[in-house]
């Protein structure tokens, strides 16, 4: 079931494509944010790769390279949420471009396409590739080469970063909150529970 805001700038406008994150958004959350910034000393505020990058060398390069040995792990045990697979494939024959955008690695990034091939995206981002969330960079970007206006396109994930990165490239937000809905939810121009809710909001 979703939650709307009033008059959110998506209705009544035909959508060209979708961006979604991925980890808490196409797969489950398996990484433990808390913990890792625990375990690096990051406050619990702080963004953890912008912390990392912060930090003085070879401190920043054990750190990464820790995270990335995290990432990779919970990749490999990644589980798809549900009605991700389902939900991509109605977007991709509804004629919508499909990204997927994250601020996670490339190797992890990869081994999660490689273990769910059923999912298929035009275009994959991953940190390596840019600036990451909560900059738009990405998004405008990712639009840029499939060819689709930001404003035409919806982005989705569970995190405020995907939300901020939205609004900042004039794109249509979504969050996704199958449990509690957080405090920031205000901001995105909706709200759902499942995945298999957003054809709706597409108008598919």
């Amino acid at each position: 079931m979703k939650q709307e805001v009033d008059n959110p700038p998506g209705r009544g406008r035909r959508f060209q494509g979708v961006i979604f994150d991925m980890d808490g958004t196409v797969i489950e959350p398996l990484l433990d944010f808390a913990a890792i910034r625990a375990a690096l000393n990051i406050a619990p505020d702080a963004g953890i790769l912008e912390e990392i990058e912060a930090m003085e060398p070879p401190r920043a390069d054990q750190a990464r390279q820790w995270l990335e040995d995290q990432e990779l792990a919970a990749a490999r045990q990644a589980q798809l949420t549900a009605g991700a697979d389902q939900t991509i494939r109605t977007i991709r024959r509804a004629g919508l471009k499909t990204a997927l955008l994250t601020r996670n690695t490339r190797p992890a990034m990869q081994t999660v396409l490689q273990r769910f091939p059923q999912l298929h995206f035009d275009l994959t981002w991953s940190r390596e590739d840019g600036p990451i969330k909560p900059e738009p960079d990405g998004i405008v970007r990712a639009c840029a080469q499939l060819g689709i206006d930001p404003k035409r396109t919806v982005c989705v994930g569970d995190f405020l970063y995907d939300i901020v990165a939205a609004a900042r490239a004039e794109a249509v937000s979504v969050l996704l909150a199958p449990n509690e809905v957080p405090a920031f939810a205000d901001a995105a121009d909706y709200v759902i529970t499942h995945l298999g809710d957003l054809p709706g909001i597409l108008g598919i």
